[in-house]
């Protein structure tokens, strides 16, 4: 399966806001939410391929082992937006977010549109997840790589760490690179340049100086998931740094594709909105998620993301925990990303990439 997951929506909250009647996809989510019951779950999700997976996996079988109704309503990339205007008309409508893009996470929480969670709560998750999968307000879900990968009919050297990918005098060759002005690609630059990624102190100037060394070797800065693998698939670049999920996809084409797990982690993070009608109901879900590592692994299967509890690896075939980003062997490999520094400097690092995306 694809990774279908749209990029972060962060900026979407500059354009006018939609009609409140229409937030939440045509649904009824609302209908019954003054009475405040936990007879029901409203998830916020992102559609198609996504929606179905998170049903099959993970609503229906919550369902039907609580007796709690779920609801799925699809707002692919407006989560930010429609949940701003629910908070700001005291009528939220929504309970738990499905694997939120990690930046737009953090801006959510910051901003107060998804809540911290219960101490709890919080403690049970961090004891069956591990605190490497957990954040102030809820667990990574859905996540990826952004991995090397080198179509090896090119005949060029594959790089074995990001410093070799941003270094094109080590490593000749066109590259693919994420065209998008957010916290994956700096924090790339951040390891290319030999930074602590988790740092609050980290050295833009020289992370953008790393960027520009390679432009003159870029010649795709990417702007979708299916371009990624158009570019490799028709030789217009050597490698790229891509989603490990495309990567496979490409080599289950039957092309010689080397994917190399030295990358950067980018997670989505499952959370529970602000304000959630049905708070208790959010609350079982959210455990009750972290609890089956057997759903996790449909999940996973599914949609090629990977999920927090590390037992779900255990019980999915191991040809397909090995291309997760949560397999162990993978993640000791990536990179965190600070979102708090992204967040905090988000103006500076999307100009100082545009102008160099742009003027290239």
């Amino acid at each position: 399966m694809r990774n279908i997951r749209p990029l972060a929506t962060i900026g979407a909250l500059s354009v006018a806001l939609i009609a409140m009647t229409g937030c939440a996809g045509g649904s009824d989510a609302g209908s019954d939410s003054a009475a405040g019951g936990d007879d029901k779950l409203v998830i916020a999700s992102w559609g198609g391929a996504f929606t179905e997976a998170t049903r099959t996996n993970l609503a229906e079988p919550f369902e039907e082992e609580t007796g709690i109704k779920v609801e799925i309503v699809d707002v692919p990339g407006t989560q930010v937006t429609q949940m701003q205007q629910m908070v700001d008309a005291g009528d939220v409508q929504w309970d738990v977010m499905d694997s939120l893009g990690a930046a737009d996470a953090f801006y959510m929480y910051q901003e107060g549109l998804i809540q911290e969670l219960p101490a709890e709560l919080a403690t049970s998750l961090t004891e069956t997840l591990g605190e490497e999968k957990m954040s102030e307000f809820g667990f990574t879900f859905a996540n990826l790589g952004y991995v090397i990968a080198c179509n090896n009919a090119s005949g060029k050297e594959c790089p074995d760490s990001l410093e070799g990918f941003f270094d094109p005098a080590a490593f000749p060759g066109n590259r693919e690179i994420p065209g998008e002005y957010y916290s994956q690609l700096a924090a790339a630059l951040v390891a290319a340049s030999g930074q602590d990624t988790m740092s609050d102190d980290i050295d833009l100037d020289a992370a953008l100086a790393q960027l520009s060394q390679v432009e003159p070797a870029t010649t795709v800065w990417y702007t979708s998931g299916d371009q990624q693998e158009q570019v490799l698939r028709q030789g217009e670049a050597d490698f790229g740094l891509i989603y490990s999920g495309r990567a496979y996809n490409l080599v289950d084409e039957g092309l010689d594709i080397e994917v190399n797990w030295s990358g950067v982690y980018d997670p989505g993070y499952t959370a529970i909105a602000t304000d959630a009608p049905h708070q208790a109901a959010a609350e079982k879900f959210m455990q009750w998620v972290a609890e089956h590592p057997e759903a996790q692994a449909g999940f996973a299967e599914d949609m090629s993301y990977g999920v927090p509890n590390a037992e779900a690896l255990e019980v999915m075939p191991k040809e397909a925990a090995e291309r997760l980003a949560d397999y162990p062997a993978n993640f000791e490999k990536l990179v965190q990303q600070n979102f708090t520094w992204y967040l905090a400097n988000k103006d500076a690092i999307d100009n100082g990439i545009r102008n160099i995306v742009q003027g290239g």
